[in-house]
């Protein structure tokens, strides 16, 4: 049902085992921080919405709008979206990450600016609709990126960590909500919310001066020399004879060549294996589950929630959104932090669990509320139910998002596969947009129900298709698709790799944590 990648390779790298104390190390971490701006980007935008709603003048600007018109309103980030899927395999992989981040950056300043100074609803959508045009283009860029350039020591943990970048970025927005409350009937109270989501991305366009390519990029276009330099730079400190720079570029090159050779290029490849259909099934419930989960209300629309339980003040509403602002940091960065430890399959495993459970709670609580209107120890309960049910949704498949999709994609369809990953959450993001606040006016916490269904069905299937990725190189996480009838507590390597992996009697004896000073270890958990 399950394999695993735990096996560790130890390789000599020219690099000192604390990242920090490292020049080039820090060089690395420097780059994937700044790529970091691209899902602050999407974070900020995914609760821009539920910070607007708790502003009284944005609501007069727009003659508050409810039902389907806000749903309509919230969605058109999305239809951007859809615009841009038959178009960012091409320009993610044929312009190359750089060049892609930064014409995704320019578009979604530009959209930025027409929302801030809009003076029409329609105008007010139409800068939305050119976000949700860039705003892709430059998130799958980035999320490539970053795990195409991290040292593989800190592969997990930088990966996953992209996604604490996205609650950053939500708890921004809330916040600076929280204070333009202060600014009483100006229209700067929204615009200036509005405004402030340009940060990210004018940020991400300077941080590109300072970032390389991909050198895994560079190897499929034929620049095998630049992309050597590159991964000496940033993961030896320029030594182009260093043994994990060597076995890295010979291990990228040959499969990237093997694909090549194998025709591996085309739409049809997707679904053609048996490994790249379980590939597909495993992005498309990783993306969406991570959208339509019961997510979509918490990062939309909390606002509604907490009116529903008696909370209507503005001011204690946006401050509770931004302590839920912060809760998501934290818990997202516990899932990161904790990926090459417990596992990803394990992670959505709890996760998903820990939704289930407090969401029956929630829903409990909140059919009891209805007949006990007005009752402060019910309505303190749904509250602490509801940060329970998104520190569980954080920690395993918001953490996890950015991680786990490019690491079980091997390059010749990443581009293609992550094409239809943004299909996928733009399709996710548009149902859960649009639906939720017509389904809360209509039935209130009777839509709770539909997510505990739903949630019973993606435990069924996260249990049955998900496989264990930690450990060991990026490559060689995307092999154990390919394999033929995985075994759970397995942790094999594949062929190409056996004479590299330390035999399990060693991996087991204490003295294989003993290892000299530039000494490196795959995965180590110790970094």
């Amino acid at each position: 049902m399950v394999n695993s990648n735990s096996a560790r390779i130890p390789w000599q790298n020219n690099v000192h085992r604390q990242w920090w104390r490292d020049h080039g190390m820090r060089k690395n971490v420097l780059s994937i921080v700044v790529l970091y701006s691209a899902n602050f980007q999407l974070g900020y935008d995914e609760t821009l919405f539920n910070s607007l709603l708790a502003l009284p003048v944005w609501n007069r600007a727009f003659n508050d709008p409810s039902g389907s018109r806000l749903g309509l309103m919230a969605a058109y980030v999305s239809f951007g979206h859809m615009l841009t899927v038959p178009v960012i395999h091409l320009l993610v992989d044929n312009l190359g990450r750089k060049r892609a981040i930064f014409l995704g950056c320019i578009i979604s300043t530009a959209g930025g600016f027409v929302c801030t100074f809009s003076r029409t609803e329609f105008m007010f959508n139409s800068g939305r609709f050119i976000i949700g045009i860039g705003q892709p283009i430059s998130q799958f860029g980035a999320m490539c990126l970053i795990n195409e350039l991290v040292h593989p020591r800190l592969r997990g943990v930088s990966s996953a960590l992209n996604m604490s970048s996205f609650c950053v970025g939500g708890m921004a927005t809330v916040w600076i909500a929280f204070f333009c409350l202060r600014w009483g009937n100006s229209d700067w109270q929204w615009r200036f919310v509005t405004l402030a989501q340009n940060l990210a991305p004018i940020t991400l366009l300077m941080g590109l001066f300072v970032t390389p390519e991909s050198p895994r990029w560079l190897i499929s276009q034929g620049k095998h020399d630049e992309a050597l330099r590159i991964l000496a730079k940033y993961h030896a400190n320029g030594n182009t004879e260093d043994e994990l720079v060597q076995q890295e570029f010979h291990e990228i090159t040959a499969h990237i060549q093997q694909d090549i050779d194998a025709g591996n290029v085309h739409w049809r490849n997707l679904l053609q294996s048996a490994g790249n259909r379980r590939r597909m099934l495993v992005l498309t419930l990783a993306v969406s589950g991570t959208l339509v989960l019961g997510s979509g209300i918490a990062r939309n629309y909390s606002t509604i929630v907490l009116k529903s339980i008696g909370i209507k003040d503005p001011a204690r509403i946006t401050a509770i959104n931004g302590g839920l602002g912060f809760w998501y940091t934290i818990w997202t960065s516990a899932g990161a932090l904790s990926a090459d430890k417990v596992g990803r399959r394990t992670l959505y495993l709890v996760s998903t669990i820990g939704m289930l459970l407090s969401l029956c709670v929630i829903t409990g609580l909140s059919a009891l509320f209805e007949t006990h209107t007005n009752n402060t120890p019910i309505a303190i309960g749904v509250l602490v139910s509801f940060f329970v049910f998104t520190a569980f949704h954080q920690a395993g498949w918001t953490a996890l998002y950015s991680l786990y999709l490019i690491e079980i994609l091997p390059f010749s369809i990443r581009g293609k596969a992550l094409n239809w990953a943004n299909f996928t959450q733009a399709s996710s993001v548009l149902l859960t947009n649009f639906i939720d606040p017509i389904a809360l006016n209509a039935i209130q916490w009777k839509y709770y129900l539909v997510f505990i269904g739903l949630e019973v069905v993606y435990l069924g299937l996260v249990w049955l298709f998900f496989v264990e990725t930690k450990g060991g190189t990026i490559e060689q996480a995307s092999i154990i698709f390919d394999r033929g009838n995985p075994k759970p507590a397995s942790p094999t390597i594949s062929e190409e790799h056996k004479d590299l992996a330390i035999p399990a009697i060693q991996r087991n004896s204490a003295n294989t944590s003993i290892l000299a000073e530039k000494d490196f270890v795959v995965g180590n958990d110790s970094n």
